[in-house]
């Protein structure tokens, strides 16, 4: 029986599923972050000349270089057929970047704005939404959105939205904004630099 056993079980060894299928698909930030349904064309599946149209649900929060596994959509075999490998390639977002489960925008700011605070309405994955600019906020500041970053994954915990403040100071100044800068300068008086510790 024993002996019988491990026939059996070299029979099954012996018996290989045939060989992974790997295919790549371009995906939108937003496609990646909500999710989407993808056909792909294969040839070569259960015969060399055969074309099979797989449908795939590509989850939530899919990063790039991600690999989605398709059971038994791969090549033929004696075991039975392999897998497909769905590499997920996303393309960069124009004003979006993505760090793990965390989405950042950069927020240019007037130096009014960041120095009296200020209302601003930005754009998420999930719509426009209005940010309050604390007064006093300086140039790299990161102001969270919490639970407005990446969902999905195997926690399903979301992640958190991050508008980082660019203090965008002007290009051109008029001879009158010019006098007015620098009357606030001395009104002002500030020493940003006084204790840095650096040689003088």
């Amino acid at each position: 029986g024993a002996e019988s056993s491990r026939r059996r079980a070299s029979g099954r060894r012996a018996a290989a599923r045939g060989a992974d299928l790997e295919h790549a698909i371009d995906l939108t930030f937003e496609e990646a972050l909500h999710g989407t349904t993808r056909d792909v064309a294969l040839t070569g599946g259960e015969s060399p000349t055969s074309r099979e149209v797989v449908r795939f649900r590509v989850p939530p929060g899919v990063a790039d270089g991600q690999r989605i596994r398709v059971r038994e959509k791969g090549h033929d075999g004696p075991g039975g057929r392999g897998d497909l490998m769905i590499l997920c390639r996303v393309r960069p977002h124009a004003y979006f970047r993505r760090d793990g489960r965390d989405i950042f925008l950069d927020l240019p700011l007037t130096f009014a704005e960041a120095t009296l605070g200020a209302r601003i309405e930005i754009p998420t994955p999930d719509g426009a939404t209005v940010i309050k600019v604390p007064p006093g906020t300086g140039s790299g500041t990161k102001l969270r959105l919490r639970g407005r970053g990446v969902r999905g994954g195997p926690t399903g915990e979301p992640g958190d939205m991050y508008a980082v403040v660019r203090i965008a100071p002007p290009t051109e100044l008029s001879p009158r904004a010019r006098e007015l800068l620098e009357l606030l300068d001395r009104e002002l008086h500030e020493r940003p630099r006084e204790n840095l510790g650096w040689p003088t």
